[in-house]
């Protein structure tokens, strides 16, 4: 077998999970060794790190970032290509502010099928996210009003102007 003889979509799915896994792994060996204070000031701010390069990916891609639904739509296209599809509804949309339901979640998912525990998860969702979005437009932000990794039926995002 060749590379090439790999279907792109196969190649994708097992880059992605490949990607999202190794982050987990990282937590999951640095709990062994470190207390948890620490471990979650490391993994806060790899995530941090991992939500600047959104906006990286969004130039290459030449994804627009003017207004909450640009960030919005960015956010999710690089979103899904760096860590895989989720399933979601727009609540309500305008210019200013975006909200959405998030009813499946690859991090999540994959929390489940290593059987690691969601410790960590609701603050490094948030990291990221804020700082995804900030990177894309500093004058906006984002936050999560209901999370599925904190027992809600579903995650709740909404972006929208600073105040």
């Amino acid at each position: 077998m060749k590379f090439d003889d790999i279907p792109a979509e196969l190649r994708w799915k097992i880059a992605t999970k490949t990607f999202k896994n190794l982050f987990l792994g990282y937590g999951a060996a640095f709990r062994q060794i470190l207390d948890e204070k620490t471990v979650k000031n490391v993994e806060e701010m790899v995530w941090i790190e991992r939500g600047k390069e959104v906006k990286k990916i969004a130039d290459i891609l030449k994804l627009p970032s003017k207004n909450a639904i640009d960030i919005s739509n960015s956010l999710k296209i690089v979103g899904m290509i760096i860590m895989g599809k989720k399933e979601h509804e727009v609540q309500d949309a305008a210019s200013e502010l975006v909200i959405d339901h998030f009813t499946t979640c690859p991090n999540f998912n994959a929390h489940a099928e290593m059987y690691i525990p969601v410790v960590s998860m609701p603050d490094l969702c948030q990291a990221y996210c804020t700082s995804a979005v900030e990177s894309l437009n500093p004058e906006y932000t984002q936050i999560f009003t209901k999370r599925m990794c904190a027992g809600d039926n579903y995650c709740e995002s909404i972006i929208g102007l600073k105040k």
